[in-house]
């Protein structure tokens, strides 16, 4: 598993560097504001799912390697 958690986390890491030089000029307004602004939601492009997918791939990773360890001087290994 810690192969495993390993390549998440790179992964994730590139996919997160990938995802800030796709998404470098966005500019979005937060739906939950409370103003007057009229809201203008461009599909796909109105929240960096790039960026957000390596970010969880790495935090998937750093849980599966959390996971992973041994925990010795535990009655039940």
């Amino acid at each position: 598993m810690k192969t495993s958690s390993k390549v998440l986390v790179a992964l994730g890491i590139i996919i997160t560097v990938i995802g800030m030089l796709i998404f470098r000029n966005l500019h979005y307004i937060n739906a939950v504001d409370g103003h007057a602004w009229t809201i203008n939601i461009n599909g796909i492009n109105s929240f960096p799912w790039i960026t957000f997918t390596g970010g969880l791939l790495i935090v998937i990773g750093i849980i599966f390697y959390i996971a992973s360890l041994e925990q010795k001087g535990k009655r039940y290994n």
